[in-house]
């Protein structure tokens, strides 16, 4: 039973991040030409992420969303990674 609940929470959380409902972190990856924009939610980079939990805590919000940019990143392995 215990299994099934973990199962559910997890594609539960896939949900939510692939349909970004009630996001608050922006994170803008790459260089010009090719940047991309991942919505994501703090509470979860943060309990995830020794990394993202530094970039959250330094971070500012503009309008209750918290902006964070990683130009030094590929998007192609930061889309496998988040």
């Amino acid at each position: 039973m215990s299994i099934k609940i973990l199962d559910q929470l997890s594609q539960d959380f896939t949900q939510l991040l692939e349909n970004e409902y009630d996001y608050n972190v922006v994170i803008e990856v790459g260089d010009q030409p090719n940047i991309k924009l991942f919505k994501a939610h703090s509470a979860i980079l943060y309990q995830r992420s020794l990394y993202f939990r530094q970039k959250l805590t330094n971070a500012t919000k503009k309008n209750n969303i918290i902006e964070l940019k990683l130009p030094n990143h590929s998007v192609k392995v930061f889309d496998i990674i988040i």
